[in-house]
């Protein structure tokens, strides 16, 4: 019998398994839920606000799930497994029963990760998660944020002091968690509620891209102009999956028409490599409007591509350390 060759597709791999055998982890990561020597977690926030169309708090399962297709190495050449120390730490533990409780056990648990110096990498859940993952990452005043989304996401709050998936864009900056002139949305689209509800935006200097926008600059230009806005500082990407058209996201709880194709998504994604991203997210797939995965497909290399950017960012950051140090 042949000698077995070694594996060369990542930790399960190494132990004999294909995709299809063993416990599911985002991307086939090793399970740490202890946290020791991790620097990207990836990190599930199943909740959700009861009302929607979907039942997004059960995407961290199914995007798990789908994640075993990703592979170790990018498609441009950038591999976050031989970067960093990588591991699924498992998932939030919530109350269902209690929004408020829920979002501080979320922020406590992304806290346990920032303490250490860590980096995380979300799934939700709905956008509302989006908020408890800032809190408990930022530490050191207001990040950039670069929000991928059919809707602005900064609405009034009409049910009574809530933080939710219409406001939590709003919230995180009115908190002082998000720098909004180092804020911009894109794939705005779709029916709108008012005619003043992009208004938020203006007054507070974000920076704000329809998809005719998006289409009309082309990918090059639009990664310039997120570039231009977040600048040198630390940033972190949020994507809503509905900033993707239907037909790459129809598993989600408010899909809009006439929206991103997953080509635009992944070379916008790619553009960002080198800029200082210190966390993110994908929120918003609902698996039981899409029970064939493809939502969750795209939802788990969309996250692949925010890990490698925040592989790359974090490697640049030791070796310009080390060299401060020799």
């Amino acid at each position: 019998m042949s000698e077995k060759p070694e594996s060369t597709i990542g930790e399960l791999g190494k132990q004999g398994l294909a995709r299809f055998v063993g416990v599911e982890t985002f991307m086939r990561a090793p399970y740490k839920p202890d946290l020791d020597g991790v620097d990207i977690a990836l990190a599930g926030v199943p909740f959700d606000f009861q009302g929607g169309r979907g039942s997004a708090k059960t995407g961290p399962s199914q995007v798990r799930q789908m994640s075993g297709l990703i592979r170790r190495v990018s498609y441009d050449g950038v591999a976050p497994f031989d970067l960093c120390n990588i591991a699924d730490i498992g998932d939030a533990v919530l109350n269902p029963m209690d929004p408020r409780v829920s979002q501080e056990l979320a922020t406590e648990f992304v806290s346990k990760v920032a303490d250490r110096g860590g980096a995380v990498v979300a799934v939700g859940g709905d956008h509302g998660t989006t908020y408890p993952v800032l809190k408990g990452l930022v530490r050191n005043g207001p990040v950039g944020l670069i929000h991928f989304d059919a809707h602005p996401d900064t609405y009034d709050d009409p049910y009574g002091g809530f933080i939710h998936h219409g406001n939590a864009i709003r919230a995180a900056i009115e908190d002082g968690l998000v720098d909004p002139k180092r804020t911009i949305s894109l794939g705005i689209r779709g029916t709108r509620f008012m005619t003043t509800d992009r208004d938020y935006h203006d007054r507070h200097g974000m920076r704000l891209l329809t998809i005719n926008d998006v289409v009309e600059l082309g990918a090059d230009e639009t990664i310039a102009e997120i570039r231009r806005v977040v600048g040198d500082g630390p940033t972190y990407i949020t994507f809503d999956i509905d900033a993707l058209d239907p037909s790459y996201a129809i598993g989600t709880g408010a899909p809009e028409p006439d929206g991103m194709s997953m080509r635009e998504a992944l070379a916008i994604l790619r553009g960002l490599k080198g800029l200082d991203i210190v966390g993110g997210d994908v929120m918003e797939v609902a698996p039981p409007l899409d029970p064939s995965g493809h939502t969750a497909l795209n939802a788990a290399n969309i996250m692949f591509e925010i890990t490698c950017a925040i592989a790359l960012a974090r490697t640049a950051k030791r070796g310009n350390a080390a060299a401060k140090g020799a």
